[in-house]
Parts: structure tokens; sequence; C-alpha cells
């Protein structure tokens, strides 16, 4: 659908288009269907996460036995601590879509409820700005993912093919995608490459997957949370006080409904911040860590090839994790524009009774809608720049031990 040619209203489906290598891979986490007899959004198919649950305990319990036998038995480990660590981030945000997978269908299926149907009442709320802003970073991510994934994957395969010494020769950990162990020394052979190249694949498509739904419902979610919030700002905006002088029982009739309005907009930012809240709290810092390990490999090695992969990951930590935080901050100024509009207002011109309701109205509206975990965390811009200092100190702790 072209947002310059806009010939047939927008549906939530739109927004919720998988990635090209998902449907590929069979990595479509949600399967967004309607369901016949009541129109509703459901998930068609929960396979894609019982294969990722296997591939991911497959994964962690060969690369957890190695890491304790390397701290308890001092056994010399194959692990690649950026990799490892960036799966950690990954997956993480892959199990918090499993937990919360009946709550981010209800929610879906709430906003869809809250989107009208025709293409008039969709242009007065601006969801044509809502699409192009999300099919401009749709093609972004696309093109990004795509590229540098292959990129990601096909450099160590290039390397093992054009420098590795011989059969005799166990393979290198820059010759492998993922590093770590597995059973049998099959990751060291290099008659059985092409097995582990396989399934550290599996695996990175599952992590890449994970990650990109994650990043897609987020942003959607609060995408759209921002166009009713700004929406509903204008309808503030332009009521007219003086009509309660008039016309008391007309003018009170349509300011409950944009009070429910509002109020049910404020549970939605509640909700929306409750799905994400401890993948907020747990992956920001475990991306600290991550971000901090890919610069310490980064600043030690001189080789372009690396550098060239490394920097891929490297790129993806630092801006999506500034673009979750800059979504908190615009989630907040959306909420805020709600106070702005009413103090915008001249109040005074309306009735006492609306002179009255006014002042609790304006109370209500303060309550400024944020993404927080737990009051631990806010998430915004400063959040950013805490996320930053904190792994530009392990990073230095690093260098300097």
């Amino acid at each position: 659908m072209k947002t310059t040619e806009i010939k047939e209203p927008f549906r939530m489906e739109d927004f919720l288009r998988p990635q090209l290598f998902q449907k590929l891979a069979r990595m479509v986490h949600f399967q967004w269907l309607r369901n016949p007899e009541d129109n509703s959004m459901v998930n068609a198919s929960m396979g894609p996460f019982w294969l990722s649950a296997i591939l991911n305990i497959f994964f962690f319990s060969f690369n957890g036995w190695d890491i304790i036998g390397h701290l308890w038995l001092g056994r010399p480990t194959n692990q690649n601590p950026p990799v490892f660590s960036i799966t950690i981030y990954f997956s993480i945000r892959g199990l918090m879509l499993f937990l919360k997978r009946n709550k981010i269908v209800e929610f879906v299926n709430d906003l869809d409820r809250e989107c009208p149907r025709d293409l008039a009442s969709q242009l007065d709320m601006q969801m044509d700005r809502t699409y192009s802003y999300f099919w401009k970073r749709y093609r972004f991510v696309q093109i990004y993912a795509h590229v540098g994934g292959l990129a990601f994957i096909l450099m160590p395969m290039a390397l093992f093919l054009l420098t590795h010494e011989g059969k005799g020769s166990p393979v290198a950990q820059h010759e492998q995608i993922l590093g770590g162990w597995l059973p049998l020394g099959l990751r060291k052979d290099p008659k059985f490459y092409l097995l582990v190249w396989v399934f550290d694949l599996s695996c990175t498509t599952c992590g890449v997957s994970f990650f990109i739904t994650f990043d897609n419902l987020f942003n959607v979610m609060q995408g759209h949370l921002i166009m009713h919030l700004n929406h509903l700002a204008r309808q503030f905006s332009a009521l007219d006080p003086r009509q309660s002088l008039t016309n008391e029982e007309q003018f009170f009739s349509d300011l409950r409904l944009l009070v429910q309005r509002q109020q049910l907009l404020n549970d939605l930012c509640g909700r929306y911040n409750e799905i994400f809240k401890v993948a907020f709290l747990v992956s920001n810092f475990v991306g600290a860590g991550s971000l901090c390990f890919y610069l310490f490999m980064l600043s030690e090695t001189s080789d372009l090839v690396i550098i060239a992969q490394f920097i891929i990951p490297t790129l993806v930590l630092v801006v999506f994790t500034f673009e979750i935080c800059l979504r908190g901050t615009q989630l907040e100024e959306a909420s805020e524009g709600l106070e702005s509009s009413l103090c915008l207002q001249e109040w005074y011109l309306g009735s006492q009774r609306y002179r009255k309701f006014y002042l609790l109205w304006m109370q209500y509206s303060q309550r400024t809608q944020k993404l927080s975990a737990f009051g631990l965390i806010e998430v915004n811009m400063v959040h950013f720049t805490e996320i930053m200092q904190l792994a530009y100190r392990l990073f230095t702790f690093l260098k300097s031990h």
C-alpha cells in the first residue's frame, strides 16, 4: 500500500507484517489472522515459538556446560563473549514475547478496535502519517537485517574457505558464526563445519527474528498510542468552553466522551508499559554489557574483516537502544500534550459548572504517561545516556585489566 496514493483504509495487519527472512525461515512468531466469527485478530500458530525454544535450549545448554567446565574445571573455552551476550539479549526479548503473547494479542485487538474503519476518519486521525513513518522504518530495518545479516553469517564461512589451513587444523573461533561449544568436538572439526554452520545460522535467525518482532510490536503500539493521544489533544483544543453557557447538556455529553477516551488511552498506556517493562529492565543492561564487549573486541583487533563483522551488531545495539529511549520520550511528550491543550483553553469563559470541572480535569491530565520498569528506570533519553555511560565504564574497566 503506497502512502502517496491512499485508496483504501489502513488495516492493523498492514503495520504488523513480518520481514522476508522470517517468512523464508518459518520464524514468524506472530502470524496474524482474522477470526471469521468476530473479526478479531489471533495468532494462527505457536510453531515458531516452540522451534525457537528447542534451538535456545540446545544452544544455552551446550554453552552453559562449557562455561561451567571452564570455571570449575579450568578447561579451555571457545566462548565468544560479544556474540554470547547479544544472544542473551535477543533471547530475553524472545522469552518476553512468549510469556506476554496473550496480552500482546489482546492489546493489538484493543488498538484495532480503536482504529476507525473508514478512510476519512483515518485521515482525520492522521493515520496516514503514522503508516508513512512505519513504512519508511520497515524498509530501513528490512535492508539492514537482510544485508547486514547476510554479511554477518557469510563472513565466517568466507574466512574458513579462504584461510583455513587444512583438514587437520581445528576450526578457529573467527571462522564460526557464534562460537561456543558443541558435543563430540563438532565445532572444531572441519569435517562437520557445514553442519555447525547450519546450526549457528538457525540460532542466529531465531535471535534476530525475536529482536525484530519485539522491535516492530513495540514501535507499532507506540505509534498508534501517540496517534490517538495527538488526536485527542486536537479535540481538546477544539473544545469551546463558551458552549457550556448556551447548550450545557450537549456540551457535557460531548465532554464526557472525551474524558472517557482519555481514561481509555491512559489505561492502554499502562498496559503497554506492563507488557514491556521486564524486557526494559533486564535487556537494556544486558545490552550495555554486550556493547561493552563489542567495543572491546573492536579496539583489540586490526583485522578489517572481523571489524566489519562486529560493527554490524554494535550499530544495532546503539541505534535500537537509542530509538527505544526516544520512543519513551515521545510518549511522554504526547501525554503532556493533553495538559498543554487544556492549558491553552479559554476555560474562564465557560459556565461555573465547567470551571469547577476544569480544575479536576487539569489535575487528572497532569498524570503524564511514561515507560518505566518497576520504578527503577524511566525509558527516555536520560536513560539512553545512562546505558551508554555504563557501557563505557565497563569498557574502560576491561581495557584497564
